[in-house]
């Protein structure tokens, strides 16, 4: 039996079908060109990574420490090499496969319960856990977790623009929670590694969103990613879903 999920992106594989269909018939049948790993993008510059849904706000990010995939948080964000590309020069159509590195860091020091097969949130209620929140304070409650995703995007090329969008499907590798803070003075650390992070009613395959318009000669650009699968499968579990805004300077994309 079909979802909703299936059934939306069987409607938005049909745009794109529509669209290629309408750019073919437009163009001489000799400007179709067939190209093999001709872009790669990186959004992994000014970027944050926050949550939108019904309870977003019990999830909310911050960049303190340079949290949440901000700038000099290393080691995060979205990297994919469009594997094939169908079109003309000025618009196309590209299958993509990349790698995500996500870190939430959150403004409130949250615990993770599962309770009978539900997840439940909540401030850690220990009166005598200072987490010191302050930008460069030791205590933190930050999430991080990798992902495969495959794009399809439809480019255009307006003079030095470029303009993107499409869908994506990310399918969850491997994550952990993490909780630093001050006890009685002495510096303590919690973690949630994989093996018992991915029980906590995680979607591991999602479907989303995303959108991207850059100047191709300097390589600067903004780009939004949004997840349409809920972080969660349960039904009683909270319900968010993950975005990521971003302005990317250099190597953001790369002509081959």
């Amino acid at each position: 039996m079909e979802t909703r999920m299936d059934i939306e992106m069987k409607k938005i594989t049909i745009c794109f079908m529509i669209v290629a269909l309408g750019i073919s018939s437009t163009r001489a049948q000799n400007d179709f060109e067939v190209k093999f790993l001709e872009f790669s993008r990186n959004d992994a510059g000014l970027a944050y990574n926050f949550c939108l849904g019904e309870d977003a706000e019990r999830f909310a990010t911050t960049i303190d420490g340079f949290g949440s995939g901000f700038m000099f948080d290393a080691f995060t964000g979205r990297y994919s090499v469009d594997m094939i590309s169908v079109g003309f020069e000025r618009a196309r159509i590209s299958l993509g496969a990349g790698v995500a590195i996500n870190k939430y860091r959150f403004r409130e020091n949250l615990v993770f319960v599962k309770l009978l097969g539900n997840v439940v949130v909540m401030e850690d209620p220990a009166p005598n856990r200072d987490y010191v929140n302050t930008f460069f304070g030791y205590g933190k409650s930050k999430l991080v977790y990798g992902s495969f995703y495959f794009p399809l995007d439809l480019t255009f090329r307006v003079g030095p623009m470029m303009i993107s969008g499409g869908a994506f499907v990310d399918q969850y590798l491997s994550g952990k929670y993490k909780m630093k803070y001050l006890e009685d003075g002495e510096k303590m650390k919690e973690v949630i590694r994989n093996k018992d992070w991915r029980e906590y009613n995680l979607q591991k395959t999602k479907w989303g969103v995303n959108a991207m318009i850059a100047h191709t000669p300097s390589g600067i650009g903004v780009s939004f990613a949004y997840m349409l699968t809920p972080f969660f499968t349960g039904s009683n579990d909270p319900v968010i879903h993950e975005a990521r805004i971003s302005l990317f300077h250099r190597f953001g994309i790369m002509e081959r």
